[in-house]
């Protein structure tokens, strides 16, 4: 039901302010793990440049971005000191209206960058720098490059000739899937789906492949972890690239959340990632291991647990859809007077900021006046404020935000002469969705407050 929309608690002049700052989290076995900065925006995609001290990263729904905080996602960067990293620079130069994405560089003069939507097309453009600017060059030619869906990542080998790509396109298995594309001589090779053994019926996102290309990490929904959405690896078996061993978890630290976007600097025995720690929330990049390339007693984040877990052929359901699946409710609001007892309704107009209880427009706050109204004039109408989140995250936070939202929902209601003894309150998290958890669309949907009539005399 939610928009991807900020909640905006700081102004430029505290981004200014947003040095990178030392916050020890919940690491399993005592490592070392660094939130990179304090910012209250969505970052993703950490990438370092060539000369492994700039990091660049897509950070969404920032005031300065090109189409301002409704942006889901421009081209930021910081320079990295012994110690930490500098504020961040937005380079409008890479940036559209709409979502971008670094991918990598080819050339330590020339980047490849993803554009949802430029002149209404889904493409790769390559850039390059002419003195301190960058400018656009040609479109990058792959055939059947096609995505269905708003999800999109891809990252750029470290020798530039392969591009490891997640996408809901051709041939998938269900959802987004990897593929592997080839620089040929006027450009890329056709996407190569990786096959079954890395690629199931939910999401495989976030893809990375090593620079002896032998190890692919990438981060999965379908695997049976302790997260709904964890970094897993494989390893290449033979020359191909349709055979892969079974996809074992990397060591990441035990913390509440989703780990996307593994990036491991092996260089300097690191990595870093995005963790996500309620279902619309946002990503904050994290370093595991040392800012100071060289340091002694740093662990080796980068080499995978060499396990070898029993196989598992049976694809797994979203959490919670296999004990609640799907359920009618109206979604779209035709009159309070035609609900009866029973009846649930979905206020579609109803948009939170993200992580919040501040509303993010005013059209919310009159549904909810419509709807104080009609309380009014019905007494004895008893209804049920339900908060919704899909199952992205953490179950606890979810359920408290669910509940903190309905709460807020029924403040509102009292400060509008409705009569307290009217109105329950309940917060179920992402347990009970009415839509699939395993596309972006389906999970907007189930990001929801919804009332339901009690009783109706």
């Amino acid at each position: 039901m939610e928009r991807r929309i900020t909640n905006i608690t700081k102004t430029c002049a505290c981004l200014v302010l947003a040095y990178w700052f030392y916050s020890p989290l919940l690491a399993q076995d005592a490592k070392p793990v660094n939130q990179i900065f304090s910012l209250n925006y969505d970052e993703h995609q950490p990438i370092l440049g060539p000369e492994g001290r700039r990091l660049y990263f897509t950070m969404a729904f920032h005031p300065q971005n090109n189409n301002g905080n409704n942006d889901p996602g421009d081209i930021w960067f910081s320079a990295g000191e012994r110690d930490g990293f500098e504020a961040p620079e937005r380079m409008g130069q890479l940036s559209t209206p709409y979502y971008d994405l670094l991918i990598g560089f080819a050339h330590p003069d020339t980047m490849l960058v993803y554009h949802q939507n430029f002149q209404n097309q889904q493409v790769i453009y390559s850039y390059y720098r002419s003195g301190a600017a960058w400018e656009r060059g040609e479109a990058e030619q792959i055939p059947g490059f096609k995505i269905n869906g708003d999800q999109f990542s891809a990252r750029l080998h470290a020798d530039g000739k392969m591009m490891v790509m997640s996408m809901d396109s051709f041939g998938t298995y269900g959802n987004e899937d990897i593929y592997i594309s080839f620089r040929k001589e006027n450009g890329w090779s056709r996407p190569l789906n990786l096959g079954s053994d890395i690629n199931s019926s939910l999401q495989e996102l976030s893809p990375f492949l090593s620079a002896d290309t032998r190890t692919l990490y990438f981060s999965t929904n379908a695997s049976e972890g302790v997260k709904g959405m964890e970094v897993y690896y494989s390893k290449r078996m033979g020359e191909g690239w349709n055979q892969w061993s079974s996809p074992s978890p990397v060591n990441l630290p035990d913390m509440e959340g989703f780990d996307l976007y593994y990036y491991p600097d092996q260089s300097n025995d690191r990595a870093f990632y995005t963790n996500i720690q309620t279902s619309d929330g946002y990503g904050n990049i994290l370093l595991l291991g040392s800012f100071i390339s060289g340091a002694e007693d740093i662990p080796d984040v980068s080499a995978p647990i060499e396990t070898d877990p029993e196989p598992d052929d049976t694809p797994e359901m979203d959490n919670n859809e296999a004990s609640f699946p799907e359920r009618p409710v109206s979604e779209k609001q035709t009159s309070f007077e035609e609900l009866e007892t029973g009846a649930s309704m979905v206020l579609d107009k109803l948009l939170f900021q993200r992580g919040s209880v501040v509303l993010a427009d005013s059209s919310g706050l009159v549904q909810l006046e419509e709807l104080a109204a009609y309380l009014m004039d019905h007494p004895k109408t008893e209804i049920s404020v339900d908060g919704h989140t899909d199952n992205y995250g953490s179950s606890r936070l979810n359920e408290r935000l669910s509940l903190d939202r309905a709460q807020k929902v029924r403040d509102i209601l009292l400060e509008n002469g409705v009569d307290a003894e009217q109105i329950r309150v309940n917060g179920w998290g992402g347990t009970r969705p009415i839509a699939s958890n395993r596309t972006a669309r389906g999970r907007a949907k189930n990001r929801r407050v919804e009332i339901k009539v009690l009783n109706k005399p």
